[in-house]
């Protein structure tokens, strides 16, 4: 549940952040429109997307290996979610009015929830 819960953010992060840099401009042009940003972007979405089949996959075996790297790639990618998220929102990503701290504080909650991406990893190669 908590590797299903850290894809979900993630993709809720992105999406915000996709929205955001579509209407931000910077120089007369959207800032979604720079290759860096199409870059940072794209790297997140690949990050969540090699999450969500583990996701899938621990929830049909329910084996604790699977359980393992399913929440270590979620929680990852989560994170990955969320430092893209506050860098391409820049200093408004902090503002408490804003609804990005709320899902960044939730991701970053979540990468560490029920055992820390390191000891995921290490449960995942004693199981090799």
């Amino acid at each position: 549940a908590t590797a299903a819960q850290a894809v979900g953010v993630g993709r809720a992060l992105l999406d915000r952040t996709v929205a955001y840099v579509k209407q931000r401009t910077q120089f007369g042009t959207p800032i979604g429109a720079f290759q860096t940003v199409k870059h940072r972007l794209a790297d997140t979405l690949i990050a969540l997307e090699f999450a969500r089949p583990l996701v899938h996959g621990a929830a049909l075996t329910l084996r604790p290996d699977d359980l393992a790297a399913a929440k270590a790639a979620a929680g990852e990618a989560a994170y990955t979610a969320a430092r893209t998220a506050l860098q391409l929102h820049g200093a408004i990503g902090y503002t408490a009015e804003f609804d990005l701290s709320l899902w960044l504080t939730k991701a970053r909650a979540l990468r560490t929830a029920w055992g820390t991406p390191g000891r995921c990893r290490a449960e995942v190669l004693a199981a090799f």
